[in-house]
């Protein structure tokens, strides 16, 4: 697995809070424009917040959340997992009640700034939030990943029976055809599987090679 690097420097980004006080706006736009992110305020006073996951990009805005809140925003969610959030969050927290540290952590924050402010303490929380964001959202593509190649597990066995019956080989033979295929194709072994098996099922109208699609490194 790939070492992840931690991201240092949050130059324009998008700071995304979302208070119904306009002190906390005062407070916090110039310590995060000093840090080099653009600051949009939004209130839930006047109605509800709940992004798609058009609204935001994952790769640039990160969401400061108050957790006075008496509504929260609707915030989307990677589809790698369906419980990571698009975008990191941070929880704003000043009545440090259970109920309120559990609500935010509903929603996703992985890291909190204590009210009144101190700017001292953002930039900790920017760091805390958007990297363990990222280390989340990487480990949910790896989960994915794995269970994807579970799920073409039965693919394999199907796929050494195929090529017993072709080749008249044992299923050791068999199966180190199918792995040479793979890796000459640059695709898993059981994606590779799962073309052979959809291939005959498919006979005449597939072709020999596997689809463009399929062509994913491993």
């Amino acid at each position: 697995m790939a070492v992840h690097r931690y991201i240092q420097n949050f130059s324009h980004r998008n700071a995304i809070l979302i208070s119904d006080d306009t002190r906390l706006g005062a407070t916090l736009s110039p310590v995060l424009g000093r840090l080099g992110l653009i600051v949009n305020e939004n209130s839930m006073a006047e109605a509800p917040l709940e992004w798609s996951a058009e609204d935001l990009d994952a790769s640039r805005d990160v969401v400061l959340i108050d957790g006075d809140l008496l509504r929260m925003p609707f915030i989307p969610r990677l589809k790698s997992d369906g419980l990571t959030p698009l975008v990191p969050v941070i929880g704003l927290v000043g009545m440090q009640a259970p109920s309120r540290l559990k609500t935010l952590m509903q929603l996703g924050a992985t890291a909190f700034i204590p009210k009144p402010i101190h700017s001292g303490a953002v930039y900790s929380a920017l760091y805390l939030a958007i990297n363990e964001h990222a280390r989340k959202a990487a480990q949910a593509e790896v989960i994915k990943a794995q269970e994807q190649r579970r799920h073409q597990r039965r693919f394999v066995i199907k796929a050494v029976l195929e090529v017993m019956r072709e080749r008249g080989c044992d299923d050791e033979a068999a199966f180190a055809h199918l792995r040479n295929q793979s890796m000459h194709a640059r695709v898993s072994i059981e994606t590779y599987c799962q073309f052979v098996v959809q291939r005959s099922a498919a006979r005449p109208e597939c072709g020999s090679e596997p689809p463009q699609q399929l062509r994913s490194a491993d």
